[in-house]
């Protein structure tokens, strides 16, 4: 359920790296527990292990980069320094399009959408589905204001990605020709857009993108870069949509949009 643990599964697996994929499960408190927390104090997902991989002296002590009970393994939270921590460790196999390496200019352009997606669209979609859909789903304190807040958060950065990043249109992607790690990483947060309903919320994935056709037409061309990939990695995510109760008996809703994934 988390989108940026489904964008780390889906790099991992386009570009054939030996990683394996362990589910934590958010909603039942694993990433609050005394075992998860001693991997990463952070208490979220994504982390990366690799037990292959001495974590050196100046990474060493409390934090989550640091070994734990006497080991000597890196510990990595965030996705898109793993990200990037993996194209590096594995340059045979990571295609050099979705974290460069040789091009210095292209990673610096890489890494600049990487930080602007953190801002923008993750800042907006995150925050909206949040106080919309899954606080309540926990049972945890929402906010409209800040609901509302993050839809306006949303809507301007949907507007730079589609007329600055993506060219209004001239780019296929939002560096280049082909998918970087940022097109991933934006493409998996607009995904949980799908737990919006409108007849619950007044606005669902459909209603948000419909003014930005050139986003559209890019998601579908990181799915189609990441399939089948992409489309098992949402499944649990599509799962939960399927199994949210009716609103005001309008049925499970977004059945149309569930399908184009």
């Amino acid at each position: 359920m988390s989108q940026p643990s489904r964008c780390v599964v889906i790099f991992s697996r386009v570009n054939g790296l030996p990683v394996e994929v362990r589910p934590i499960l958010i909603h039942k408190g694993e990433t609050r527990s005394p075992a998860y927390l001693a991997l990463n104090p952070l208490g979220k997902v994504p982390l990366l292990e690799d037990t292959a991989a001495a974590a050196s002296s100046s990474s060493s002590g409390p934090g989550p980069a640091g070994p734990a009970g006497g080991s000597s393994c890196l510990r990595l939270p965030e996705s898109a320094a793993i990200m990037g921590y993996l194209a590096d460790r594995f340059p045979g196999q990571v295609a050099e399009h979705w974290y460069p390496r040789a091009d210095k200019v292209h990673r610096a352009r890489v890494e600049a959408a990487l930080h602007w997606y953190q801002g923008n669209i993750r800042a907006g979609a995150a925050k909206l589905s949040f106080h919309k859909v899954v606080a309540k789903r926990l049972g945890v304190p929402s906010d409209e204001r800040v609901a509302a807040d993050a839809l306006k958060t949303l809507q301007l950065a949907l507007a730079a990605l589609q007329d600055v990043w993506l060219g209004g249109g001239a780019r296929r992607f939002m560096t280049g020709d082909r998918p970087c790690a940022a097109d991933l990483l934006a493409c998996c947060e607009l995904e949980q857009l799908r737990m919006l309903r409108a007849a619950e919320h007044g606005l669902d994935m459909e209603v948000i993108l419909a003014p930005y056709p050139q986003v559209l037409a890019w998601q579908q061309r990181v799915r189609d870069a990441t399939a089948p990939h992409y489309a098992a990695a949402h499944r649990v995510l599509l799962a939960a949509v399927a199994k949210a109760p009716p609103a005001g008996g309008a049925g499970g809703g977004g059945g149309a949009a569930q399908s184009k994934l």
